[in-house]
């Protein structure tokens, strides 16, 4: 089938093949359904295609075609893409569910737009009826820039929206506060989660040095939490250590030369 083959291209990170199929459906007058627009934003999504991702859904949301004109004019392919795609949700109008909305958020944060996936979130997601999956997305983007603030934020609402926490969102809220030098609150976070994996470490880690955030010195007291809630340091852990310590040499270095 026409998605089959589309989640095929898609899983190998091939958006630009993802979009023929789309076309081929177009030809061929295929409608496409929910699962056709999310295994495109899955190889949007993949490849860090986040201008794709946005365009396609804002043209779900019924967003004006002169507001994607805009999006586009810089980009002759993004417009023809556009425009194929708009074709077909006018024939057949499609609304993004939660994994669209995920797979759109996500995307911006592996293509270097983590800011737009979070006012993708505060515009379309915060204020209504949420989902575990999208959370994840939108501490993801957090930690890409470091807002611990709006991590710890909406790591809160979801959880008192009654959503259950994971691995991942733990994990992505260690990595936002550690990047945005608050440490402490990082520290605090693994040592109580009630659920947790080895990345949360590694994410609090990964900062370790460096100017304003986690001394070098804690590495001892970080392993030692990692080892008592049992887990046990792999290679990445080890790697993270060793350029946290030297970050450290570097900044001091750097300050009294």
């Amino acid at each position: 089938t026409y998605n089959t083959l589309l989640n095929a291209f898609a899983s190998k990170n091939q958006w630009q093949k993802a979009e023929q199929v789309v076309e081929s459906m177009s030809r061929a007058n295929a409608n496409a359904d929910i699962v056709t627009y999310n295994t495109l934003m899955k190889a949007y999504r993949q490849s860090g295609e986040a201008r794709r991702a946005h365009s396609l859904l804002l043209l779900m949301l019924g967003v004006e075609s002169y507001t994607l004109s805009s999006l586009s004019s810089s980009s002759p392919s993004l417009a023809r893409s556009l425009s194929m795609l708009l074709k077909h949700l006018q024939q057949n109008p499609v609304a993004p569910d939660v994994i669209t909305f995920a797979e759109a958020i996500q995307a911006c944060a592996n293509g270097g737009e983590a800011r737009l996936g979070l006012r993708i979130y505060d515009k379309n997601v915060a204020a209504k009826d949420s989902s575990i999956v999208i959370v994840g997305a939108a501490l993801g983007c957090c930690a890409k820039v470091g807002d611990w603030a709006k991590a710890l934020r909406i790591f809160h609402a979801s959880s008192s929206a009654m959503l259950q926490q994971n691995a991942v969102t733990v994990a992505s809220l260690v990595g936002a506060c550690a990047k945005g030098s608050h440490w402490q609150i990082a520290l605090e976070i693994v040592k109580r989660a009630p659920v947790i994996n080895e990345v949360a470490f590694n994410n609090l880690l990964a900062y370790m040095g460096c100017e304003n955030n986690m001394p070098s010195f804690m590495a001892d007291k970080v392993m030692a939490i990692m080892r008592a809630r049992g887990f046990t340091p792999d290679a990445r852990t080890y790697r993270r250590l060793v350029a946290g310590f030297f970050s450290f040499v570097t900044t001091v270095h750097e300050r009294y030369t």
